[in-house]
């Protein structure tokens, strides 16, 4: 019993008139030890009773309503969805947590419908019985699906720094994740119809790739075959095996910024499992495997640098985001100081089979087996994602990239090339033997380093005769990893004066050519801008150039008719380096495309040359071209030719541009000259007077004119003159004049070279659309027809103007060509053989007459022969024909004059 003390108090008098308490007296209340334990239940019972009544009207009430559709559905739970088909749960490995995390607040919902095809169905939730990470020392390792900022989507390791509590929060709702699919075949049947076996591989999967895993559900099908899906906290996991075929489909997806194809390995050992060979001695097929990686969702758009190169269209997803190679194989990964470099070994099933590459490993005497370099597999270079280079289109890439320009050059000694950090661009210089030195400025030692380590193929030398096994240990290379930008402004920029030239001399001395091989023109970067739009930069390219100096550069992927003009689009930067060049003073600019670079569209290219008569070497025909390259090209040890794709015939495509060049240069605005239809080739609805129309008479322009050329009917105003034998005229292109003019200066008693030089001063025309001097001699009547003095003509180029006697003969400005004028550049024949036009209405019996000014092309012929027309007209001298034939050739004087310059 309990006691309690009360003091009960009385008062009295103590004879002075005060009163005085008396002290109290106390008295015991007693409770019963039953009273208080009745007390204690009723109270609790009352609690149970009301908490049971609220959860029924709150939680279950509202459930029982939802659920209520399904469970009187006809589809019924299976009561033995928990035990696997009368196998004890405990079979079934149980997903576990790791370190650092919780088991999260979830709620579990599960449905399993009756089917005949399941012989059993499981269903297995996470425990937090045991760490991973204490038995696997590396579990302490970025999750696979930690992002940038140390969080994933949707709950992750609890963030110890208040203050990033927001980025945390907005970067875990982000709507975007990675997906990896990987189907594999030959993997071992009995493995593949395990359940146990299979969920001990999915969680082992999951556990690895440090990723967590809330529950898992696996059906064993009838007759054979294992579906199984994982749920994450990060998403899910899942797959389904054929087991008789060997075949099984898996896919993870996860979200998160840091990369899922680490998981790739973890996947293969734990899935690919071979079959156990059915007799001693048998030959088991690796398991093979297909797989794609695809990012999901929606990102927002990121500055360079900072978005993944797996976002990219070249890595991301044309190679990881296709499934259809036979081999992808990761070679390297290398983050330097300004790039990513990722290096992959490819086989494209639609190009090659992984079985002809296994058989070319072989020694079984196959075609294969003795040809291992056809079937080995595509090596492929991607910098910050973007293809770069690849095995089976190096040779086509940089071959087509240094050679034009190369070759177009007389004597090329000392070549600078800008980035080219694979080594190869390099290595194609290297193999003309004219070249003294080659100065390589390459930002990235490292990007060069591992091309030396991972692509020996691109910076081999070793089979190039006096050269170095690697290109860059030849004594006539010179690498310098510095900015090119700067390096080539610190030295050839506006403004460096003599006195403050603080580098050796030998880095002022001039180039012969420049190779570009950069950024593509097409990549949006800062750094990009800087090389294509940069005035002083590009300004000093051309300072650091000698007077005959080239310059070569990629432009990335060739324009097609559908494009718009460079001018606006992705193209802009093409757009603004051309017009750069033209207004630096390049004399000819040529473009061409090349479609076995192995970068899928064809590759475009620009050469630029300061002297405009470095055309004629762009120009040679294909024999010209084949003598020059072996002339200059070095021998090999091996004896096989040092270019495998190069040679005369490839570079006559590159000396037209592609039709698509012509569409888009056109359609820029203002529109460039030419870019009408008559211009580009002959009109259908211009008429034509055939050669039949003419007959030959002696001419009426004076006594001594000779033979003359006269109208067999009316000609009307417009209409072509004998177009139709036009394209058959006598060509001397301008080696071929070299040579017979050289003939005519040594050899006095070359009498027959002589006739041959007045026939072409005589009935030709000059041309410099092929850079040196050419001629062009009608092969038909035609070729009588006599100059109209006084401009009397009525016959000539559609755009003929002037006269002997207004011309001036200092006139420079006559003689201006447009050095980018992709019309002209694609009709080169047309515009040099496309025959005359009727100025005005020509009557029959009329002398057709043209302009001889026409037919100079030669500053420095421009004034004799404007002076010697000016005197036939006047009367006080002949042409050149009527010399000859009266016994007074011109060659006679010509070759004492140039015996008077050499003295």
């Amino acid at each position: 019993a309990l006691k309690s003390s009360l003091r009960q108090s009385s008062t009295r008098s103590n004879g002075e008139g005060f009163e005085i308490q008396a002290p109290a007296k106390p008295y015991q209340v007693s409770v019963s030890f039953r009273f208080i334990v009745l007390t204690l239940l009723s109270s609790a019972l009352l609690s149970f009773t009301v908490g049971r009544a609220v959860r029924v009207l709150l939680l279950e009430g509202p459930r029982g309503a939802l659920l209520w559709p399904h469970l009187k559905s006809s589809m019924r739970n299976r009561p033995d969805y928990h035990l696997g088909a009368g196998k004890s749960r405990k079979d079934l490995p149980l997903p576990q947590m790791m370190d650092g995390k919780e088991v999260p607040h979830t709620v579990y919902t599960s449905k399993n419908f009756d089917t005949a095809a399941s012989a059993t169905s499981s269903s297995v939730l996470v425990e937090n019985t045991r760490s991973v990470a204490d038995s696997k020392p590396e579990a302490k390792e970025e999750s696979t699906c930690a992002s940038e900022g140390g969080s994933c989507s949707r709950g992750k390791e609890p963030v110890e720094d208040d203050d990033d509590d927001d980025d945390d929060d907005e970067e875990e709702h982000l709507p975007a994740g990675q997906h990896l699919l990987v189907d594999m075949k030959d993997v071992d049947g009995t493995f593949l119809n395990s359940e146990e076996l299979l969920a001990q591989a999915m969680v082992d999967v999951v556990a690895d790739s440090r990723l967590t895993l809330l529950s898992y559900h696996c059906h064993t099908l009838v007759p054979t075959g294992v579906s199984c899906v994982g749920v994450l906290l990060e998403s899910h996991i899942s797959f389904h095996t054929w087991p008789t075929e060997g075949v099984i489909t898996l896919d993870l997806f996860t979200c998160g910024a840091a990369p899922l194809l680490p998981v790739l390995p973890v996947i293969e050992r734990l899935f690919a499992i071979p079959r156990p060979p059915l007799f001693e001695g048998e030959e088991v097929r690796k398991p093979g495997m297909l797989w794609s990686h695809k990012l999901r969702g929606f990102r927002a758009e990121m500055e360079h640098g900072d978005t993944d190169a797996l976002s990219s269209s070249d890595l991301g997803e044309d190679v990881l985001g296709d499934n259809t190679y036979d081999l992808k194989e990761e070679v390297a990964s290398v983050q330097t100081p300004f790039q990513r470099i990722d290096i992959y070994n490819l086989i494209d099933s639609r190009k090659l089979t992984a079985a002809d590459y296994e058989r070319s490993l072989s020694n079984d005497g196959s075609y294969q087996s003795q040809h291992p370099e056809l079937f080995a597999p595509n090596k492929v270079v991607f910098l910050d994602g973007v293809k770069q280079s690849t095995l089976n289109g190096d040779a086509g890439y940089h071959e087509s990239l240094v050679h034009p320009g190369m070759f177009a050059h007389d004597h090329p000694k000392r070549v600078a090339i800008i980035g080219g950090g694979e080594g190869a661009t390099l290595r194609e210089v290297l193999k003309h033997d004219t070249v003294e030195k080659c100065t390589m400025v390459e930002i990235d030692e490292l990007m060069v380093m591992t091309s030396h380590k991972y692509l020996k193929e691109w910076s081999d030398c070793s089979d190039i005769v006096g050269s170095a096994e690697w290109c860059v240990d030849d004594p006539r290379a010179d690498v310098r990893y510095e900015d090119a930008v700067a390096w080539f402004i610190d030295r050839f920029g506006d403004g460096v004066a003599e006195a403050e030239k603080k580098f050796h001399e030998d880095d002022y001395v001039p180039f012969d050519v420049i190779i570009m091989d950069a950024l593509d023109p097409q990549v949006n970067i800062p750094f990009a801008e800087v090389l294509y739009k940069q005035p002083a930069f590009l300004q000093s390219i051309y300072d650091s150039l000698t007077e005959d100096g080239i310059i070569v550069m990629q432009l990335g992927d060739a324009p097609s008719i559908h494009d718009p003009s460079d001018q606006v689009g992705r193209n802009e930067n093409r757009a603004i380096i051309t017009e750069h060049l033209l207004r630096m003073g390049f004399e000819s600019v040529h473009v061409y495309e090349e479609k076995h670079s192995d970068f899928g569209d064809p590759w475009s290219y620009l050469v630029a040359m300061k002297d405009f008569t470095a055309r004629t070497n762009w120009y040679l025909n294909v024999a010209e071209i084949e003598v020059a390259i072996k002339d200059r090209i070095k021998h090999t040890y091996s004896g096989k030719s040092a270019l495998r794709f190069f040679d005369g015939a490839t570079m006559m495509t590159y000396q037209t541009p592609h039709k698509a060049f012509e569409t888009i240069y056109c359609r820029n605005k203002p529109v460039p000259q030419g870019c009408d239809e008559i211009s580009k080739g002959f009109s259908k609805s211009r008429p034509n007077a055939p050669v039949s129309s003419f007959e030959v008479k002696a001419s009426q322009v004076g006594d001594q004119a000779g033979r003359g050329i006269f109208a067999k009917v009316d000609i009307p105003k417009g209409a072509y003159i004998g177009v139709e034998q036009s394209m058959n005229s006598i060509k001397v292109t301008p080696t071929t004049y070299d040579i017979i003019s050289s003939h005519v200066e040594e050899y006095v008693e070359a009498a027959g070279f002589d006739a041959v030089v007045e026939f072409l001063w005589g009935y030709g025309f000059e041309s410099n659309l092929y850079g040196e001097i050419s001629y062009v001699v009608d092969s038909t009547i035609l070729t009588f027809v006599n100059h109209g003095c006084n401009g009397t003509y009525n016959a000539a180029d559609a755009g003929s103007t002037g006269t002997e006697m207004t011309a001036d003969e200092f006139d420079a400005e006559y003689f201006w060509h447009d050095p980018y004028n992709l019309v002209v550049a694609r009709h080169l024949p047309y515009s040099q053989s496309s025959g005359d036009v009727a100025l005005r209405g020509i009557k029959a019996g009329e002398e057709i007459l043209n302009n001889y000014l026409d037919f100079t092309s030669s500053e420095k012929h421009w004034k004799a022969d404007v002076l010697d027309l000016r005197n036939q007209c006047l009367g006080k001298g002949v042409g050149s024909i009527t010399d000859y034939e009266s016994g007074k050739p011109r060659t006679e004087a010509w070759r004492k004059d140039e015996g008077e310059k050499q003295d």
